[in-house]
């Protein structure tokens, strides 16, 4: 079982609401536009291309959603992702550090940078063989991992801009004891709250 559906059903139950688990939205897709960035757009290409993207690749691929871990909708609206080893690369320690101070955020930054000065080597090692290929639009070594931490930028940039409240995340060194099946039943449950709270109090003090 994927780690994350455990994770989303508490989190279901924390809310009280059931989340779409394949939702797609017509500005959450896998090419950058004026449209869907607005002032956004110039500093998502020049981060595009300091992490060395390709734009012939990113232009020849064809046109795809995606597709967030969940999104839990009214009255909350918000994407929820559940972020495992492989998502702290040192190419997502390259992406947070473009987010300027001011960005509302579901989830604490510096703590996402930490842990990817920590975990980095490890995410790549845990990659699969389609983990550390290249793409088209990244045509390296580890490109797929480049791409991830790419897209992860436009989950968390995008939703505030059209309508949405900031993208939560949680990651799994959070949740270890509830992975592990040490902490269970209500004390999960009211674990997976304060978490919560937390973080939607954060990105609420930023809008």
């Amino acid at each position: 079982m994927r780690l994350e559906i455990g994770i989303i059903a508490l989190v279901e139950e924390v809310l009280g609401v059931p989340a779409e688990r394949r939702a797609q939205f017509d500005w959450l897709i896998n090419k950058p536009s004026p449209a869907h960035f607005g002032e956004y757009y110039p500093r998502i290409v020049d981060l595009f291309e300091k992490m060395g993207g390709d734009w012939g690749g990113l232009s020849a691929k064809a046109d795809g959603h995606l597709t967030p871990d969940a999104y839990f909708p009214a009255p909350y609206n918000f994407i929820f992702e559940f972020d495992e080893l492989q998502h702290f690369t040192a190419f997502r320690q390259a992406t947070l550090d473009f987010y300027s101070e001011d960005l509302a955020l579901g989830f604490d930054r510096h703590a996402y940078l930490q842990l990817c000065l920590k975990h980095q080597e490890m995410a790549i090692q845990k990659g699969t063989d389609r983990f550390r290929r290249k793409t088209a639009d990244f045509p390296f070594l580890n490109g797929r991992a480049a791409q991830r931490a790419f897209f992860d930028t436009f989950r968390d940039w995008l939703p505030p801009l059209h309508g949405l409240k900031p993208t939560l995340r949680l990651t799994e060194f959070e949740v270890t004891d509830i992975l592990s099946g040490e902490i269970i039943g209500y004390a999960a449950k009211d674990y997976i709250c304060s978490l919560i709270e937390q973080r939607l109090t954060q990105a609420e003090s930023v809008m």
